[in-house]
């Protein structure tokens, strides 16, 4: 990551997360509640690599009420900013963007749930953003937004839950942002229900996620023989 903060191209990302005791309930008929949170703090050492490896970036903001989220994120550099009230995750992206330096700077919100992006997924994100005000990329599967770039924070309001990608379209339409729109296979897959553990079960084994998935062993888990294209990958 960049060091300086006086330019007013810098992007800093912005990773809101959950309580890693509340986090990932939709694969409660999978994963007991032990390993839901140590997938989710996987899945959130993977992102916070990745950010790090974006020469883009100046620099991350976590946005957690979580103590033990907190003591990894201090691992990677990152300012942390306390989400004590926890009132969801648009309100803890508001949070993280009121903490920067200046109203110029450009925002990239990443959530903590898409472990297989690269730098190269985030390196297109931001370079979309000479070109569109606001960049968004939607989640493969479920309508949603697994990336929200924007010139400067608040140009729309983050609207991230169901539906979401939809949702951020329309407000950059209301406010009279162009918006770019990005498709990646990494940062457009997140890990959300049952069928995604499965997708990547097989998937980037240098990846602590993917190597908890293995661990896990999800696909004897749900019966299946023979794994999906993709999650055969190596």
């Amino acid at each position: 990551m960049r060091t300086g903060t006086d330019s007013a191209c810098d992007v800093w990302a912005i990773v809101p997360v959950k309580r890693w005791s509340h986090a990932k309930q939709r694969l409660s008929p999978l994963l007991s509640g032990t390993e839901r949170a140590a997938l989710a703090r996987a899945m959130l050492h993977d992102v916070l690599t990745t950010l790090c490896a974006a020469p883009e970036l100046t620099g991350i903001v976590v946005v957690s009420g979580d103590p033990q989220v907190a003591n990894l994120a201090t691992l990677f550099g990152a300012r942390v900013v306390g989400d004590m009230l926890e009132t969801g995750v648009n309100a803890a992206v508001g949070q993280g963007m009121r903490t920067l330096d200046t109203p110029s700077t450009a925002v990239l919100v990443v959530p903590a749930d898409v472990p297989f992006a690269t730098a190269s997924d985030l390196r297109l994100v931001i370079s979309e953003l000479g070109r569109h005000p606001v960049v968004l990329v939607p989640a493969s599967s479920d309508g949603g937004t697994n990336a929200l770039a924007m010139r400067k924070p608040g140009l729309i309001a983050p609207s991230f839950g169901d539906d979401s990608f939809a949702r951020h379209q329309a407000l950059a339409r209301r406010g009279g942002a162009d918006c770019g729109i990005v498709r990646t296979e990494g940062l457009g897959r997140d890990i959300d229900c049952p069928e995604d553990l499965l997708f990547w079960s097989g998937s980037k084994k240098s990846l602590q996620t993917a190597r908890l998935l293995a661990e896990f062993d999800v696909a004897n888990r749900l019966g299946v023989t023979v794994l999906p294209a993709s999650g055969r990958q190596i």
